[in-house]
This record gives structure tokens, C-alpha cells and sequence, in this order.
């Protein structure tokens, strides 16, 4: 339908300025908020034209009412089991049908607020039409208004005998419960909404995420397969399930599903995510061919230029990473974190002075502890120990625990490099506790490795060790 991919254009253009404003200059900012204001005129305008349709629309429909007959319209709710079609229709008044039709048109137009509106009326004079009070609870969803959504689709359970609309809002509840942090209460509710229905698509891929955001990879990787099963074409399935092969270790299988999410991506969102998600991989090669497909059309998106400028200098390629992320600092000269980038890329090239001033300027405008490990990798470099264990001391007495844990792994660096093995295990031991910096895990395993501890050995390289 033409109004869906002219809304999916306006929702794309809503969601880059949404990306650009976190990292806008004061007069970027100026020129989005005209754009806002621009794209604000268009939807007033298509709410203008729609509600004068719908005049027209119930103007006609009474025209027919006063021409006699059964003053009644119907309304089809349609669902597909296993074996038969089942239609089911309702009928009511035209005048409540054309409240109804309106609801679902403020719905389209995501206007919630007056989506709500309108289905409580409906609901007010015909309390029995389920699907009504399904639309009314997901506006109430779709408005943040989590309380009342909870209430009518807990009511929509109990009450409705249509399996659909009991299994999606059993579904709705999982979702309910997930936002409110209680994933364990919103696996049990996708489990009856698939019991109800096993085939909405919805719940499977709610309760995949879910276990996934649990860190049950292996399930959430399962949950994804029974999905692409029924939808091998799903782009965030195969990412989803991507994700879960990654974090379980299962390399190839994870790049076998972004390859194949990669082939039928056509939106923007989904190929930076099949960049980045090559990146988190080490395919850098594959990363830099996504990044450089963005490009004709992303080419004021900073982050692609980072990603691109990252993938580059990772596959050996420094002298076109520096451009690449010099492009990304253009674009967003107030990110840390590219600024950092481009220090790493100096710093691992042998410019350790001017990597080193660039940290030095990042940590002290921002106190980003990359850009402290930073300042303490140039100073090593250049030899100057006391200068950069006066940080690491900084580093440890922190109240962050993650800056801690920053602390703790670079004062095992030191200690290494002075040859104080036995004083630099505890350190490597406890960032690696805190599960913040996988390195100190390397090291510790090493350590343990060299003293004759084997098993203490495996224990820490186990998570760097392919799953089998």
C-alpha cells in the first residue's frame, strides 16, 4: 500500500534525526528542529485530509442508513488456524462502525491518544466486541499507559473466546512484563499466547528476545529457529538468532544467518546492524563492505564513517581508517568515543605524543576511561612509568567499580612489564572477576598457565575457546 511506504519514509526520517541530535552541533540542531517542524505540517495536514475523508465517509454511510434497510454495517475479524479459514463478522450500528473505523484510522496514524478516544466509545455502547477492546488496549500500550493495557488485555483472556485475540494479548502481556522488567513472568505469558495459537509469529520472536535479554542463548537461539522455520525471510529473526549463535560461540553459524539477513535487508537500520554485528564478529572485511554500502546514501551519518574507519584499520588498512574516522569527527567533533578511536589508531601506529594529548583532552573534558587506559598506553609506551602509575592510582581509588576494574587490569600491565608476576595476578584476577575487560582474563590465564596451573589455566581461556 502506497500510505504505508510513504509513512515508512517519514518514520525514516524522524529516526535519523533522532540519531543525529545526541551528537549535534547548536546549529545542526537549529536546522533538525526546522526539519521537525516541516515534518509536524505534514501530519497535520494528512490528519486534515483524513478526518475530512471520514466526514465524507459517515456522511454517506447515513445516506444509505436513510434509504432504509438494516441500519447496521459489518465489520470482519479474520483468522487462519491449521486446517480452515474462520471469519468471523460483527455488526454494529453505522454510527458506532464509523466510530470504530475512525478509531483504527487515528490507530494507522499513530495518533494513540485519540485512537483511545474513540474505541471507548465503542466499547461504552457495544462492551462484548473483543476486537475493539483489544485496539483500545494497545493504544493504551502504544501511549505508555501500561496500568490500563494491562486491565483490558488481562480482561481480553478471560473473557474472549476468539483464540487470536486471546493469544495476542497474551502476548501483549509478555510484553507488558518484559518493560517492567519481570522477563521471567513475560516468558510464562508468550507460552500461553503460543499454546493458544502457535502460529503468531509475535509471540516466538518476543520470547526469543526475551530469553536472549536473559542470556539464554542457547534457547533464545532454538526459539529463533522454530521462528525461521514459518518465516525464513524475517531480517530481525535472523538477526536475533545471529546474536544468540555469537554469544554462544557458534561463529560460523552466526555468520551464516547475517549473510543471509545481509541478502534481504533493504532498510538502513537493519544493515548498520548487520555491520556492527560483523564487526562484534572480527569479519572486519565483511563490516567495511557494509559501512562502504551506506555510504552513497548515509554519507552525514558519522557513525558509519566510524564503523567503516574502526573495520579498516582493524583488517590493516591504518592510513584509510584515519581518514575514515577523521570523517566521523567532522561530523560529530563532541564524541568521545571517535575522538578515542582515532587516538588508538595514532597510539598503535607509533604516534604516541599526539595520541597521548588527544586522551588527555578527552579524559579530562569528558572522564571517559578509555581515554585514561589511553593516556596510561601512551605513557608506557614512551617509558614514562611513574607518570602513568600516578593514573592507574587515580583509576583504583575511583568509586565507579567499572573504573576500578579499568584500574586493576592496567596495574597488572605495569607490574608485568616489570617483571612482578606474582603482584600482577591479583589484578589481572579481579578485573576479570568483574567482567568488565575480557583481556584480564588472557593475561591471568597466561600467568596461571607459566606457574604450572593448567586447570586455573583453562578456566580463564575458556571463553575465548570456540564452543564445540
Amino acid at each position: 500500500m502506497l500510505l504505508s511506504y510513504y509513512f515508512a519514509g517519514l518514520n525514516e526520517r524522524i529516526g535519523k534525526i533522532k540519531e543525529r541530535m545526541a551528537v549535534a552541533q547548536e546549529e545542526e540542531k537549529t536546522k533538525l528542529y526546522h526539519t521537525v517542524l516541516q515534518l509536524r505540517q505534514i501530519s497535520d495536514k494528512v490528519v486534515e485530509e483524513w478526518l475530512n475523508f471520514e466526514e465524507q465517509l459517515v456522511e454517506v454511510q447515513r445516506m444509505f442508513e436513510s434509504m432504509g434497510g438494516e441500519p447496521f454495517d459489518a465489520l470482519e475479524l479474520q483468522s487462519v488456524d491449521e486446517e480452515t479459514e474462520d471469519v468471523q463478522e460483527i455488526y454494529l450500528p453505522y454510527p458506532l462502525a464509523a466510530q470504530f473505523r475512525r478509531g483504527q484510522g487515528y490507530f494507522m496514524l499513530s495518533m494513540y491518544r485519540e485512537a483511545v478516544e474513540s474505541f471507548n466509545q465503542v466499547i461504552e455502547e457495544a462492551p462484548d466486541v473483543a476486537v475493539a477492546r483489544l485496539y483500545l488496549a494497545f493504544g493504551f500500550l502504544m501511549s505508555g499507559r501500561l496500568d490500563m493495557a494491562y486491565r483490558q488485555f488481562r480482561l481480553l483472556t478471560e473473557t474472549c473466546e476468539h483464540a487470536f485475540i486471546r493469544a495476542a494479548s497474551y502476548n501483549a502481556l509478555g510484553c507488558i512484563s518484559a518493560l517492567e522488567n519481570n522477563a521471567e513472568q513475560g516468558l510464562l505469558w508468550f507460552e500461553h499466547a503460543l499454546a493458544m495459537f502457535p502460529d503468531l509469529t509475535d509471540a516466538t520472536y518476543n520470547q526469543a528476545l526475551t530469553l536472549y535479554q536473559l542470556r539464554r542463548y542457547k534457547e533464545a537461539a532454538e526459539a529463533c529457529a522454530s521462528l525461521l522455520e514459518k518465516e525464513k525471510d524475517d531480517v530481525e529473526a535472523l538477526l536475533l538468532a545471529s546474536a544468540s549463535h555469537a554469544k554462544s560461540k557458534h561463529t560460523e553459524e552466526a555468520c551464516e544467518l547475517l549473510g543471509r539477513a545481509e541478502a534481504i535487508a533493504r532498510q538502513a537500520k537493519h544493515r548498520k546492524r548487520i555491520a556492527c554485528a560483523y564487526e562484534q564478529l572480527g569479519r572486519f572485511m565483511d563490516a567495511a563492505r557494509c559501512y562502504r554500502e551506506l555510504l552513497p546514501d548515509y554519507r552525514n551519518d558519522a557513525s558509519v564513517w566510524h564503523g567503516l574507519g574502526w573495520s579498516l584499520w582493524q583488517n590493516g588498512q591504518a592510513d584509510k581508517a584515519l581518514s575514515c574516522l577523521k570523517c566521523a569527527l567532522t561530523l560529530a567533533p563532541e564524541q568521545p568515543d571517535y575522538a578515542c578511536s582515532y587516538a588508538w589508531v595514532l597510539l598503535c601506529e607509533g604516534e604516541c605524543g599526539r595520541a597521548g594529548r588527544i586522551f588527555e583532552r578527552i579524559a579530562r573534558k569528558y572522564n571517559q576511561p578509555l581515554a585514561w587506559a589511553g593516556m596510561v598506553e601512551a605513557l608506557l609506551k614512551q617509558q614514562r612509568i611513574s607518570e602513568a602509575q600516578a593514573l592507574i592510582d587515580g583509576l583504583l581509588a575511583a568509586e565507579v567499580s567499572h573504573v576500578r576494574t579499568l584500574g586493576h587490569y592496567l596495574q597488572g600491565r605495569i607490574l608485568l612489564l616489570q617483571g612482578k608476576r606474582e603482584e600482577a595476578l591479583p589484578h589481572f584476577s579481579a578485573s576479570h572477576a568483574a567482567g568488565g575487560i575480557r583481556e584480564s582474563g588472557l593475561y591471568a590465564g597466561l600467568l596461571h598457565y607459566t606457574d604450572g596451573a593448567y586447570e586455573e589455566a583453562y578456566e580463564r581461556w575458556k571463553e575465548w575457546m570456540p564452543a564445540p
